[in-house]
């Protein structure tokens, strides 16, 4: 199942508390959170990016795997971006097969490339349609009796003894499980950008 994130983009919220605040400080504050949340967006992509080996296009706002989900508006002070992200196979991040050797080449996080010996790639069957690969491919490894997968989070069985492997998705990597990742750190930047574009409406 896809899971979502969302990073708020709310530092001026406390304006919703006046009801008789002037328009044209609510107008600006709308314009301020939705040019900071755009360009949010782009800094969490490059971030996303410099961790693990996705290409320009993949965290593109168009394909909705890191968007903006919400702006704001004049009744609503507050923007969202979101990540969402199927289960991601490893043979997304295959450089190349081996040529001289068994095994297949993995770049998951930029310039750390490795050989797995014992990786193949596989064409995936039927029912397979919520795994975000590529050419409908992917990484598999077939394990020797008694052996086990350490981490089964990263890997989904799929005969017995054969075992698909999946790498980090942009919604792992945006937020993971205890809260950090590339939002957490984000936040303090897209505050000051915040403040500092609203002051600039404001002509202050």
């Amino acid at each position: 199942m896809a899971e979502a994130f969302a990073v708020l983009v709310e530092g001026i919220g406390s304006l919703d508390q006046f009801k008789d605040i002037r328009k044209d400080v609510r107008l600006a504050a709308v314009q301020a959170i939705n040019k900071t949340a755009a360009g949010g967006r782009a800094l969490l992509a490059t971030a996303i990016r410099r961790q693990v080996n996705f290409p320009a296009s993949y965290v593109g706002p168009a394909n909705k795997r890191l968007y903006v989900s919400k702006q704001a508006t004049r009744g609503d002070l507050e923007a969202k971006i979101t990540a969402r992200g199927r289960p991601t196979s490893l043979a997304r991040f295959v450089r190349s097969a081996n040529k001289t050797t068994k095994g297949v080449v993995v770049e998951v996080h930029p310039g750390k490339a490795r050989l797995m010996k014992r990786a193949f790639l596989i064409k995936l069957p039927a029912g397979t349609g919520d795994i975000d690969t590529k050419f409908n491919m992917g990484l598999a490894i077939r394990l020797r009796p008694g052996e086990t997968i350490k981490n089964k989070r990263e890997a989904r069985q799929m005969a017995k003894g054969l075992y698909l492997l999946y790498g980090p998705s942009v919604d792992q990597v945006f937020r993971a499980a205890d809260g950090s990742g590339a939002a957490e750190d984000a936040v303090p930047t897209l505050e000051e950008r915040l403040q500092r574009e609203f002051f600039r409406l404001l002509e202050l």
